[in-house]
């Protein structure tokens, strides 16, 4: 018999959500409503499409890109880290830096822009800051025993260190990624996946500085590690700053907030244009990628890190970044308006 165009064609309820339902990103089955009619799933903040049913997190501890916090496929695993038990997906590893060297030019880069884009003075030595690019576990040992413990972001990725680290030996990786294994593997002729840094006197590189080192998680795509060396690269211009007072901390709020704002002018006006291809399993370009980053500053409700950041983004509009930072070295606060 002839179905009219517009005559309802009844479906099973699990024949409509094969055909038209969401997806669970980690295991592609259909989630299917309950008998309230309600679907249950962990999704993205960012990316609408990536959900996830809720019994993966529970029962197997499904993983997440360590850059952009996407659900891992169990039939299309992401590269291993071999580190914490941390993966990248294809994506993120497209320019994924795992190497101090590789991190090098992106310090250099930050510092650039810094001076000749925001008009800030580059004192003396920042540019020779050694720059370490290293593990999960050296990363957090460090900051647990630094004001940034306990931060739900940033400062899990990254550490500017100062005088107290000083002779202070840092395992640091040597990794390539092994295309036919899926992960990375070590670098060096005997395996070993490292190596080791001693953080040096600070009287040697920089005397007018008690900045000693700066750390970057290992892992991070490209934009990501140049928003989180532009958060150490404000510690350290804050440290370094002549009117300084190290008896005299900043507080948290003020100096964490003033980091995030440089971290985003980067990602907004420092970096070079990003690529809008997408990876061949359909993952974000790097375009998206960075504006995922920028979301993720924006939209942080931590009391210190996201409050910190709106308040010193609106400063920042009325006064500058110059007046902005010198004024928060000189007070200890941000500047009433």
């Amino acid at each position: 018999a002839f179905i009219g165009e517009y005559e309802k064609q009844p479906l099973h309820r699990g024949c409509y959500a094969e055909l038209y339902g969401i997806k669970c990103s980690v295991c592609t089955t259909p989630l299917s409503p309950d008998e309230q009619g309600r679907i249950s799933y962990i999704k993205h903040p960012f990316f609408d499409k990536e959900c996830m049913c809720p019994s993966h997190a529970v029962s197997s501890g499904a993983r997440r890109c360590t850059g952009c916090h996407r659900f891992e496929p169990i039939m299309n695993k992401f590269a291993d880290l071999g580190d914490n038990n941390r993966c990248v997906c294809w994506s993120c590893c497209r320019t994924v830096i795992v190497d101090s060297k590789d991190a090098l030019p992106l310090w250099k880069r930050v510092l650039y822009f810094m001076e000749h884009h925001l008009g800030l003075p580059i004192w003396t030595g920042m540019s020779d800051i050694p720059l370490l690019v290293v593990d999960h576990d050296t990363l957090n040992e460090r900051s647990q025993r630094s004001a940034h413990h306990g931060s739900k972001q940033i400062m899990t990725r990254g550490l500017c260190l100062s005088e107290h680290h000083i002779g202070r030996r840092f395992r640091i990786p040597k990794l390539r990624y092994d295309s036919i294994g899926g992960r990375f593997a070590a670098a060096d002729a005997e395996g070993r996946g490292l190596t080791f840094f001693r953080i040096p006197d600070a009287s040697k590189t920089n005397p007018n500085t008690n900045v000693t080192a700066i750390l970057c998680l290992s892992g991070m795509p490209r934009d990501l590690a140049a928003s989180i060396l532009a958060h150490e690269a404000t510690h350290a211009w804050i440290k370094m700053h002549p009117d300084y007072d190290a008896t005299k901390p900043l507080p948290p709020i003020v100096e964490e907030g003033c980091c995030q704002l440089i971290a985003h002018l980067v990602l907004t006006d420092g970096l070079d244009p990003a690529s809008n291809d997408v990876s061949a399993d359909g993952g974000p370009s790097d375009e998206k990628l960075r504006q995922y980053f920028k979301f993720s500053i924006e939209t942080d409700e931590d009391a210190v890190y996201g409050e910190g950041f709106r308040r010193a983004g609106a400063l920042y509009a009325d006064i500058g970044i110059l007046p902005l930072l010198s004024h928060v070295v000189l007070y200890r606060n941000f500047p009433m308006l």
